[in-house]
C-alpha cells in the first residue's frame, strides 16, 4: 500500500511539474520557487504553518485539475505561468514572516471547496483566455495577495477579479499612473477645444474615460462626460481602482511601459 501511495504521489508531482514548467515563458525564475512550494512535502508551505499548508494544497489541487484538462499549447503557458507566479509570491511573503489570512478563507465549506479555491480558479480560468499575456503576472498576484488580505471579503475578491479581466494592460498602466500621479507631471487642463486629436492621444483618452465610467479613477471630483473632459494631472484611483492597484501589484509595472502613456498625457 505504501508503495502504491508513493507512486500516486510521484504521479501527482509529475503533473504539477508539467503544468508549472509549461509556464516558464511567462513565470521565468518564479518556476523554481513554485516547485518548492507545491511539490510533495513543500518546505515553503511549512513556514506558514497550517495556513501555508492549506494555501499550497489549494493551488496544488487546482494545478492537478488543470493538468487533466484539454488545453491549447498557449493556454498551458498562461495557466502554468499564473500558477507558478502565484505560488512563488505566496512562498516569498511567508519567507518574510507574513501570515496568511485566518478568517476561514482557506477552509473547505461548500462541496469540500474553500473560498480560496474559488477565487484562484476564477483567476486561472481568466488567465487561460487572456490574449494580452502582459496581464498574466498581475492577475496571478491577485491569487497571492488576496490570500493575505482579510479585509477583502470573498465577494469583493470576485468583483476585483472580474473587473481586472475586463481591463486592458494599458489601462492597468494608467491605473498605476493615476495612483502615483504626482510623480509624472501630467497635463493639468482638459482637452475641450483641443481640435484634431492624433490617434496616440485619442485612444488613451478613451481608455481613461472608460476607467472613469467604471468608477475606478476620478478627476479630483469633477464630472467627465467624454474623452475631452479628461484631466490627466488630476487623475486619482478610487474604490476598486485602488484595490486593483494594491492587490494586482501594479506598482511593479515597468517604467518603460508607462513612458509612452506619460508622454502623450503630458502634452
Amino acid at each position: 500500500m505504501a508503495e502504491n501511495d508513493d507512486e500516486h504521489e510521484g504521479g501527482r508531482d509529475d503533473k504539477i511539474r508539467a503544468v508549472i514548467g509549461a509556464g516558464s515563458d511567462i513565470a521565468g525564475t518564479a518556476v523554481g520557487g513554485a516547485l518548492g512550494f507545491l511539490a510533495a512535502g513543500p518546505v515553503g508551505a511549512a513556514l506558514g504553518g497550517a495556513g501555508g499548508t492549506l494555501a499550497a494544497h489549494a493551488l496544488r489541487g487546482l494545478g492537478e485539475e488543470v493538468a487533466e484538462r484539454v488545453l491549447g499549447s498557449r493556454e498551458k503557458v498562461r495557466v502554468g505561468g499564473a500558477l507558478a507566479i502565484a505560488a512563488s509570491k505566496i512562498q516569498g511573503r511567508l519567507n518574510h514572516g507574513e501570515s496568511l489570512r485566518q478568517d476561514g478563507f482557506f477552509q473547505p465549506t461548500r462541496n469540500g471547496r474553500s473560498d480560496a479555491d474559488e477565487v484562484a480558479e476564477s483567476v486561472l480560468l481568466k488567465c487561460q483566455r487572456e490574449a494580452e499575456e502582459q496581464k498574466i503576472p498581475y492577475m496571478a498576484f491577485l491569487i497571492a495577495n488576496l490570500a493575505f488580505e482579510p479585509e477583502i471579503s470573498t465577494g469583493l475578491a470576485h468583483q476585483i477579479v472580474k473587473t481586472a479581466e475586463q481591463l486592458t494592460y494599458r489601462q492597468l498602466c494608467i491605473l498605476k499612473i493615476a495612483a502615483l500621479n504626482s510623480q509624472y507631471g501630467l497635463r493639468q487642463s482638459d482637452y475641450r477645444g483641443h481640435g484634431n486629436f492624433e490617434k496616440a492621444l485619442y485612444e488613451l483618452l478613451y481608455e481613461c474615460i472608460d476607467l472613469y465610467s467604471r468608477s475606478l479613477i476620478s478627476f479630483n471630483g469633477e464630472a467627465a462626460f467624454g474623452p475631452t473632459d479628461v484631466k490627466p494631472g488630476s487623475m486619482t484611483t478610487q474604490g476598486i481602482g485602488q484595490d486593483l492597484f494594491n492587490q494586482m501589484g501594479l506598482a511593479t509595472i515597468p517604467q518603460t511601459d508607462l513612458d509612452p502613456i506619460i508622454v502623450e498625457l503630458s502634452k
